[in-house]
């Protein structure tokens, strides 16, 4: 008797709710992922347009939808300023499948107002987050706007920049009407507030720049006006032609639309307007209203808030003339119209620098500016090293007058050429030090070079330089010129006792901060006339120049590094938020296929192992990298070697590393770069390659520098598509520090990449 074969029992049926769970669970999964990618991108591509329009593309594709874009919320100028809701909404960044119409083709579509749809736009985007649904869900005339570019059902989330409501990421089907969950309408949100931070740091980062590009422009002008007037007083003898330039060079600066200057003669009783810029013409005594302030004003002796006139302080700012005590005193014994004065020459404001010497201000130099005008602390210091020039000059012609006069004794014609020689030497060694600065970027050599030249000047066996520091709260000597040395104060050379007595202490101000201070010493017998401590005084302001200039430089090379370690730092956060992400959708799966599809179930557990795996590799590395000091990235082949130690206290692979050449320290910013790109390279090959060892080679030579990482793994396709963006983030690397990139990859062969810096930059 024969028996039937027994039929295996039929896999069971997958209901259409298991269907429909699963077509979402994957949605999930390629949004998800879309997400962490097109987060990447707007994290690492450094055009801001290019990353917009990438990442738009990576979430449109992982959403599988027709056209996403991004609206800017925008308001009218006669809008109602109290209102909250923008007047419309424009397109500004739009991906769309090909065949699709472009939203922001369409004028139906590119610009939408918010007229009579304010109560829904301020439920569901400024206090909600988001509406979606079918065509028919949504209210008119936002309806008809999608309907003329085809929309079957649409999603949008507000934007938010700095939790201020700015615009919408709206997500279009078109081929057909899909409808999607509260789990995808949470990412689409996760990525509208990637796009607003993205959105914040490229207008924070643009504010930066042009604010540091035009103080770069202001002290190179600066600078430039300086050398100037130093050309013109060493050269040009003619006082009035001396002060044309200068009066011209304020206006030109500080765009000041009245510049004054004046003269207080012995007794100081009555002070005169002797020159004038104005509407860009120099006006004389002569060609000035025969007002009083040509013919003269009154002088009080005491000015309540400034001191004696003839002994007040370098300078004082009026913010309102009309209305200032002073002025009003000044004025209305005289029947003068401050009010209408200041209004026909445009001007409320002013700023009052004195002129003079030994210890006596004779003259005044007096800028005005509109309502409102903010005067910086460096604006005012260049103010007063230009007016510390118009009184050399008018010093320069008293002592050349003085030298003239038949009925000066001939002592005194002895001490005239004493005092004018003693001025061309100080405008020699002024002269003589812009040159230094201009020329020589360090500041310890720029110091010492100027320490040495007020003790030829003023034949003095010790200077020092204290430095104060307000972080720290303390002063403390820095530099010592001792005996034809410069020293550093901890040199026990720098204590040697001498016979001397400090003669003059002179502060170094930025404003109305004290960065430091410069410490004469003279023996116990010696005097000095007033024209060597003028020169101590301006060599000390040059150096304020110099050390202000350097400060600014080392904070924009700290503000760099500290924008790359934040940039690290976010990577970390992106890393692990898409491992933890991606694990626990498949853990999710995991649970739901457990009981029913074990097989498949433990497929979903391998991969969150995978996941977790990647991305613990990859935040170890991040952090390793931002463990280093800034000095430490000077020495690339030091770090990589130190990251290779650590890398194969993990992992079998040999990765050997080779060095050509003697190596010499970099830029941090490039040592940095060299780091990031190696470690991306190592990465990649044991992530995707399966490689029996990894080389790495450092060639220095006088010219360039070259980083080779090469691999023998199994290879790819190099036309092929990257599946991430790991090469692209090193080529833009490279391209950052002005390198060339190079890539070799056969498969079956391994691959190779090639870094090759020109002229690398040294600390």
């Amino acid at each position: 008797m024969s028996t039937q074969p027994q039929k295996s029992p039929s896999p069971p049926k997958i209901t259409a709710e298991q269907e429909v769970y699963d077509r979402m669970i994957n949605r999930q999964d390629r949004l998800l992922e879309a997400s962490a990618k097109a987060t990447s991108v707007l994290l690492t591509v450094e055009n801001f347009d290019e990353a917009i329009d990438t990442a738009l593309q990576i979430i449109a594709e992982g959403a599988d939808c027709d056209r996403l874009n991004v609206l800017e919320g925008n308001f009218d100028a006669a809008s109602d300023p109290s209102s909250t809701v923008p007047t419309y909404h424009t397109a500004i960044y739009e991906w769309a499948r090909p065949g699709m119409i472009r939203q922001m083709d369409c004028p139906e579509a590119a610009r939408i107002p918010s007229a009579g749809i304010e109560a829904f736009l301020e439920r569901y985007y400024l206090n909600g987050d988001g509406f979606g649904g079918l065509l028919a869900a949504w209210v008119e005339p936002l309806r008809s706007a999608y309907a003329a570019v085809r929309v079957q059902s649409s999603y949008s989330v507000p934007i938010r920049v700095k939790g201020q409501w700015w615009g919408v990421l709206c997500l279009n089907y078109c081929r057909a009407a899909i409808e999607i969950g509260a789990a995808e309408v949470a990412v689409l949100r996760s990525i509208a507030d990637c796009i607003g931070s993205a959105i914040d740091r490229d207008r924070s980062q643009k504010i930066m720049l042009q604010a540091e590009q035009v103080r770069v422009a202001e002290l190179a002008k600066a600078n430039h006006v300086l050398d100037r007037t130093v050309d013109l007083l060493a050269t040009d003898p003619d006082l009035n032609r001396f002060l044309d330039y200068v009066l011209k060079a304020f206006a030109e600066q500080f765009d000041a639309p009245l510049i004054q200057y004046w003269e207080n003669p012995e007794p100081g009783d009555v002070a005169y307007l002797r020159l004038a810029y104005s509407n860009g013409q120099i006006l004389t005594a002569a060609e000035l209203p025969n007002d009083c302030l040509v013919t003269g004003i009154p002088v009080q002796h005491e000015l309540d808030g400034y001191g004696n006139f003839q002994t007040r302080q370098r300078y004082y700012v009026i913010e309102d003339i009309p209305t200032d005590p002073i002025e009003l005193a000044l004025f209305s014994p005289l029947n003068f119209d401050l009010e209408k004065w200041c209004t026909e020459h445009g001007i409320r404001k002013m700023i009052n620098i004195a002129l003079g010497w030994s210890k006596k201000l004779t003259n005044s130099l007096l800028l005005y500016f509109p309502s409102g005008r903010h005067l910086s602390g460096q604006q005012i210091e260049l103010m007063c090293a230009l007016a510390q020039q118009v009184t050399l000059a008018i010093q320069l012609t008293q002592l050349a007058e003085i030298k003239q006069s038949e009925a000066i004794a001939r002592a005194q014609e002895r001490a005239a050429r004493e005092s004018v020689a003693e001025l061309v030497k100080a405008n020699t060694a002024l002269k003589q030090s812009l040159d230094t600065l201009a020329t020589d970027p360090d500041l310890d050599r720029f110091i010492g070079y100027t320490l040495e030249l007020i003790a030829e000047q003023l034949d003095a066996p010790r200077i020092e330089y204290w430095v104060h520091s307000d972080l720290e709260d303390r002063t403390y000597s820095y530099l010592t010129y001792c005996q034809g040395q410069i020293l550093k104060s901890s040199d026990p050379s720098a204590q040697v006792g001498l016979d001397v007595t400090p003669f003059l202490n002179i502060p170094l101000k930025v404003g109305n901060t004290n960065i430091g201070t410069l410490a004469i010493y003279l023996p116990t017998h010696r005097t000095f006339v007033g024209q060597a401590i003028e020169l101590a005084h301006a060599l000390a302001q040059q150096l304020t120049f110099a050390i202000e200039l350097t400060r600014l430089a080392e904070e924009a090379q700290q503000a760099a590094l500290l924008q790359e370690r934040t940039r690290m730092a976010r990577e970390i956060h992106d890393t692990l938020a898409q491992a933890f992400g991606g694990i626990s959708m498949q853990l999710q799966a995991f649970d739901y296929f457990a009981a029913t599809q074990p097989e498949k179930a433990h497929t979903h557990l391998l991969s969150a192992q995978a996941l977790a795996k990647d991305g613990l590799a990859e935040a170890r590395r991040s952090v390793w990298t931002l463990y280093l000091e800034t000095s430490e990235y000077e020495d690339p082949a030091r770090t990589i070697a130190k990251f290779i130690e650590q890398t194969m206290s993990r992992q079998a692979v040999p990765i050997d590393l080779a060095i050509d050449g003697s190596p010499r320290p970099l830029h941090p910013d490039l040592g940095l770069n060299l780091l990031r790109i190696a470690q991306e390279s190592i990465a990649n090959a044991l992530r995707h390659a399966q490689p029996q060892t990894i080389q790495i080679r450092l060639s220095y030579s006088p010219q360039n520098l070259q980083m080779t990482v090469r691999d023998d793994g199994c290879g790819f396709e190099t036309q092929s598509p990257s599946p991430g963006f790991g090469l692209m983030g090193m080529q833009q690397r490279a391209a950052r520090i002005g390198a060339t990139w190079h890539l070799v990859s056969q498969i079956d062969r391994g691959t190779s990449i090639t870094v090759t810096l020109a002229h690398p930059e040294t600390p």
